[in-house]
């Protein structure tokens, strides 16, 4: 059984748990729904924003938020969490093409008090503005999704023509209204667009939330790879991955890897198990094999995942042989 002592000394646990705070909703799926109204339309539209959250653990403190105006998707912010502030890194624009950020673009301060300033680039009232924020002031307002305390967040820009940008932030809700208005160099007013939060943001629902797993599961050889079936033995690692929606607290998510049919060791040899604890009903993580010294056991394996000794996902997986590679002159 030395082939699969290597896996048994080779598993690591990561639970790929702990986040940075954010000051917004950030589960996957989260939706914000607001008005939208133009200076000279009668009828009003939509604009939403919606988060997509990071399928790997090694990306726990990334996310994006997609911006749609009346149902066509408009642009994405690819954000991350470094504690001290929110960056965006990248964004993507309605015609598809991305722009990388170097160095990242504040947008959010971690020190959300009267007076702070920052440079911001990003979307407001369904514009893309690029302008400095400065925190002016706190107080009531009210929107169709209720009455808030709110930070006003105001940027100004006059590169010949006046932009003039106002924010109302909620920590915990995000932005409940954005305000944008442009002059002429005479004055004359060019375009006003203004959203208001319509209702709390909510999760999206794709499908019934009786459907839901409560637990998706895949394998790869890397931690953000593509999920696999089927996998070299040559191999460096092979990693399990897990994703739980609806949690209890603290549940304990438990890994099972099983040799199904190998040839050198009985069916359904059960080869070592691994336990994470889930503190938030939305926990991920992930168990990680290292390549035992002799290389892998060539066949049929499956990772069978608990959650509090149920059985809850199963995933199959078959190491083949690996290609035999070319000579080289240090092989003589």
């Amino acid at each position: 059984m030395s082939r699969f002592c290597g896996i048994l000394l080779g598993v690591v646990i990561g639970a790929s748990v702990t986040q940075a705070e954010w000051p917004i909703p950030t589960a996957d799926g989260t939706t914000w729904q607001y008005a939208l109204t133009r200076e000279g339309e009668t009828e009003p539209g939509t604009l939403t924003r919606r988060v997509f959250a990071p399928k790997s653990p090694d990306e726990q403190n990334t996310l994006w938020i997609e911006t749609a105006i009346n149902g066509v998707a408009h642009s994405t912010e690819f954000l991350k969490n470094e504690g001290k502030a929110i960056l965006a890194t990248a964004q993507r624009g309605e015609g598809g093409s991305t722009q990388a950020f170097d160095p990242p673009i504040t947008i959010l301060p971690g020190d959300l008090s009267f007076g702070a300033e920052w440079k911001y680039r990003g979307p407001v009232a369904g514009l893309d503005l690029n302008l400095p924020l400065k925190i002016i002031g706190e107080g009531e307002i009210e929107v169709p999704a209720g009455k808030f305390r709110a930070m006003h967040f105001r940027g100004e820009k006059n590169d010949g023509f006046l932009t003039v940008a106002d924010f109302w932030f909620v920590r915990g809700v995000g932005s409940i209204k954005e305000t944008v208005t442009q002059r002429s160099p005479g004055g004359d007013l060019l375009s006003r667009n203004t959203i208001e939060l319509v209702k709390l943001p909510a999760l999206h629902q794709t499908e019934p939330v009786a459907g839901k797993k409560k637990l998706e599961a895949s394998v790869s050889t890397s931690s953000n790879g593509d999920p696999v079936n089927v996998v070299s033995a040559d191999a460096l690692q092979i990693v399990a991955r897990w994703r739980g929606h609806g949690l209890r607290r603290n549940a304990r998510v438990r890994a099972v890897w099983i040799a199904q049919d190998t040839g050198i060791a009985p069916i359904d040899y059960k080869v070592d198990e691994a336990t994470a604890i889930a503190p938030i009903g939305g926990a991920f993580g992930k168990f990680t094999l290292s390549r035992p010294p002799d290389g892998w056991a060539t066949g049929k394996y499956r990772v069978e995942f608990y959650i509090d000794d149920e059985l809850t996902e199963t995933v199959d997986l078959t190491i083949t042989p690996s290609s035999p590679r070319s000579r080289s002159i240090s092989d003589f």
